[in-house]
């Protein structure tokens, strides 16, 4: 463009800029036509249109911002997320073990994933001073002292820069340092006066090529601040078989630097990671060497191995072992012509690992170590603190039961050590007192893998869950039973690990919870040779049950191990069953023998338990601990009394200070809870055949019957539901007193005798208009006290009425309504008079009939108790 030309589109331009205010914009084909002025043009411009400069350079975005300035041209930016997976499974086909090796992560590859994003060039990065400029660069100066100025100056394509005053300087393949100083000696001589302020304007982009085992391979526009791994994020990474390790940096067609993207990603070292050049070629060649390592190590992964690395450097690349690794036992599976082998490794012998060369496909495991603590004592149970303590040569019995250690609640009694080493087939067990061990007068050296069981003395003796299943069954042995042997088995795995290192919940443990895993063990050790070392209490004991049974355990050690005899224990005598297998069959021994002083009641001699004893522990005959009957009402001392086998009524009655004068001896009621409990089946049988006869009479219903109607069936039901059982028996207590034999009842606990005084009352209930209690008169028949009720209502069965007298009894008026309705009863003070429903229609009547009439004399019944 003509010089006069380009001095009137500056013009314009600068024109444009003032009404951009007024909502025009310059276009860049303008901006950068400006740009290519001389500064003293663009300013001098400037002021002749009466424009700030330093306006046009903010629009312009020149002069002191260049470390935030954009870069020319975008670069080159390729998403990507990484299938691990996918990775894992193209570089497993080199592995030796192809199944284990797919399982693991690919090592350093998922750094790829995003990266584009998150290593992304920011625009203000610091320009390191020895930056090399080229065409494309910018720097920004800015003049103080007698002149104030700024402007930007452009590396040309023939690599000057012109300079306003002072003009062009070579700046092409100067570091950034050097220019900022020819530049402030260049002003220092010849513009004396004014000091330079230089910073970095905008950079250029490059070029380069990533080619090899890319994930896209290509030339890719970069920063020209890009180094080795920049480059490699931009371009997405290498590919599913490209190498971490050995990527390669050419330049001019020759071989600069190696590329290992370990270091960065294993140690943090970048020092190998150079800057770029316009039109380098980083070139990732396939994967050569890839092992595999699993196991206790920090980072299992498949890496990428050097030619000349060991076992050892693979260690160090994982992360190193774990706490819980078998480092004497390391194994590495090779492939090779003649087929798979492996090589075992120890690593605790000094340089061994280093001095194991690695080969393409190794599969390295690294085994843990036994989880099992294989020094210590595991304490359980009414303990302060249960769970593995460490053993020594020294620790003995009494170092765990102490006073210090145990609980209030601790059975002083009782406990056990359980002794199984680690590779003992039998179990063998050493039951001792607590109190024993804390007076001195026993104590036991401890072993490795001894179990000390402490119990408490209260609380119950229930089980459940796997507990419950595998104590249960009795002496039976347990092979084949499922249940039992994977309750152990799972024992067995977590026994003496890091889950028995705390077990504050067995302090509450009952006692067949914490006999529970000896138990099951005793049950699957036993064999055709020997019997389950078990023996059984029953009986009047604390906690009957199943016990391991000790050497030279005496029934008196059994009777302790049960908690100790009830009250209730009969003292006199014991029976101890033993089983004996003959060529002839199975034969049992009854042995009589004395539970306090655990010798045979025919020779004194000590009574031994053996193998599948059963113990049982009698009850005293008569024994009851508590026979109670409770007298209500008109007794001179009505109360709650302790009976004796045998006693009568009549007996209690005289216990009780008699009757007072105001008794209705022929109103007495007595209730018994084994009948209440029997017409409580009855009730609900009745309720049963109810239903089923509902549901029968209506489908088989015909012309000549009819069909039960499903309203009053409802709430016969529903009377039959509220039904409270109170257990009545008819008692004549006038003969029980005078002591007939047929009359005076033997007592049992929980009876209660009611015995009321009588209002002068008759009461009629059941299908009248007003069931109501009426006084009493000796002229009024039964239909007169109908009558004074207001009659029968609809569903009245006037010729089934029935009479409960006071004492519970039930008559049946035997009246001839043909003739003169008279009726054969005599009524008497405090008789109900019961008039029921209609049932004539339906079919099975006698049960509707029963039903009824235990509805209404059970009513009876808890309205004359509810009097007391």
């Amino acid at each position: 463009m003509p010089r006069t030309l380009r001095f009137l589109f500056a013009i314009l331009l600068i024109t444009s800029f003032s009404a951009a205010s007024q909502g025009f914009t310059p276009s860049p084909a303008q901006i950068e036509q400006f740009k290519q002025l001389p500064r003293a043009q663009q300013v001098a411009l400037a002021r002749q249109m009466g424009i700030d400069i330093s306006d046009i350079d903010a629009a312009l975005n020149v002069g002191g911002k260049g470390q935030s300035q954009e870069m020319r041209e975008p670069v080159d930016v390729v998403e990507r997320v990484v299938d691990e997976a996918a990775v894992a499974e193209e570089l497993s086909q080199q592995s030796s073990a192809k199944q284990q090796s797919a399982k693991l992560k690919p090592f350093g590859y998922n750094i790829f994933t995003d990266a584009a994003e998150r290593f992304s060039p920011s625009a203000n990065t610091p320009v390191p001073s020895d930056y090399v400029l080229g065409p494309g660069d910018s720097v920004n100066v800015r003049l103080f002292g007698k002149v104030s100025d700024q402007f930007e100056l452009s590396v040309s394509n023939e690599g000057f820069v012109e300079v306003p005053e002072l003009g062009p300087m070579v700046a092409a393949g100067s570091t950034y340092q050097e220019l900022k100083q020819q530049l402030t000696d260049k002003y220092s001589e010849q513009m004396i006066g004014v000091s330079p302020h230089i910073t970095m304007g905008q950079l250029r982009t490059i070029q380069v090529f990533i080619v090899g085992e890319a994930f896209r391979p290509g030339a890719y526009t970069v920063s020209s601040l890009a180094t080795v791994t920049t480059a490699l994020f931009n371009s997405g990474g290498v590919s599913n078989i490209g190498s971490l390790r050995n990527i390669e940096l050419k330049r001019s067609g020759k071989t600069v630097a190696q590329f290992d993207l370990y270091d960065l990603l294993v140690f943090g070292d970048t020092s190998a990671d150079v800057r770029l050049q316009q039109g380098d070629v980083l070139f990732i060649p396939p994967v050569k060497t890839v092992v595999s390592i699993d196991g206790e190590v920090r980072r299992p992964a498949i890496y990428e191995i050097k030619g000349d690395e060991n076992l050892q450097d693979l260690l160090s690349l994982a992360g190193g072992l774990l706490p819980s690794a078998e480092q004497s036992n390391i194994q590495i599976a090779r492939s090779t012509s003649q087929g798979l082998k492996v090589n075992t490794v120890d690593t605790t012998i000094r340089n061994q690992a280093g001095r194991f060369e690695l080969a393409n496909g190794d599969f390295v495991n690294v085994p843990a170590s036994t989880a099992e603590f294989n020094n210590a004592v595991l304490v359980v149970g009414a303990v302060n603190n249960p769970g593995l303590v460490q053993h020594s040569s020294s620790l003995a019995l009494s170092n765990i039961v102490s006073e210090a250690t145990l609980l209030s609640s601790t059975d002083l009694s009782y406990a056990l050590v359980v002794r199984k080493a680690k590779f003992d087939v039998k179990t063998s067990v050493v039951q001792f007192k607590p109190t024993d061990v804390i007076n001195g007068r026993f104590d036991l050296d401890l072993q490795p893998f001894d179990s000390v069981i402490l119990f408490n003395r209260f609380g119950g003796n229930d089980a459940r869950g796997n507990e419950a299943s595998a104590t249960s069954g009795g002496l039976q042995a347990a092979q084949g039973d499922e249940r039992v042997e994977d309750y152990l088995l799972e024992l067995e795995r977590s026994a003496f690990t890091e889950k028995q290192l705390i077990l504050k919940a067995t302090q509450n443990f009952s006692r067949r919870e914490l006999l529970a895993p000896v138990v099951a063990r005793l049950k699957l050790e036993a064999n055709e040779e020997a019997q389950v070392n078990l023996a059984e209490v029953t009986g009047q004991v604390r906690f009957p049950g199943v016990y391991p049974i000790s050497q030279g355990s005496t029934v008196k050690h059994l009777i302790e191990a049960a908690g100790g005899l009830l009250d209730s224990a009969y003292t006199v005598e014991a029976e101890l069953s033993r089983t004996f297998v003959t060529s002839e069959g199975v034969q049992i021994k009854h042995i009589v023998f004395d539970p306090l002083s655990g010798t045979s009641v025919d020779s004194s001699d000590v009574i031994y338990v053996s193998a599948k004893d059963k113990l049982n522990i009698l009850r005293t005959p008569d024994w009851f601990e508590s026979n109670r009957v409770e007298l209500v009402g008109e007794f001179k001392f009505p109360g709650v009394y302790q009976i004796s086998k045998g006693e009568t009524l009549a007996d209690l009655i005289a216990r009780a200070g008699g009757v007072t004068e105001k008794a209705t001896l022929n109103a007495a009621i007595f209730t018994r809870e084994e009948l209440r409990e029997r017409e409580r089946q009855n009730i609900d049988r009745s309720v049963q055949q109810i239903r089923e006869q509902v549901i029968n009479s209506n489908l088989n219903a015909s012309q000549y019957t009819v069909a039960i109607d499903y309203t009053i069936a409802q709430d016969i039901l529903n009377d039959l539901t509220a039904v409270e059982p109170v257990g009545r028996m008819v008692i004549d207590l006038p003969a029980a007193l005078a002591q007939r034999s047929n009359a005076n009842i033997e007592l049992k606990d929980g009876d209660v005798v009611y015995l009321p005084n009588i209002t002068p009352a008759i009461s009629v209930i059941g299908e009248v208009y007003v069931p109501t209690t009426l006084s009493f008169n000796s002229d009024y028949g039964l239909e007169d006290y109908i009558e004074m009720t207001g009659g029968y209502k609809t569903y009245a069965d006037a010729s089934s009425v029935y009479i409960v007298k006071a004492n519970g009894s039930v008559e049946v008026p035997s009246s001839d309504f043909w003739f003169n309705g008279e009726t054969s009863v005599v009524l008497e003070p405090g008789d109900t008079i019961v008039v029921p429903r209609d049932v004539t229609n339906y079919d099975n009547l006698g049960l509707w009939q029963a039903v009824t009439q235990i509805a209404y004399q059970a009513a009876i019944a808890v309205a004359a108790i509810n009097s007391f």
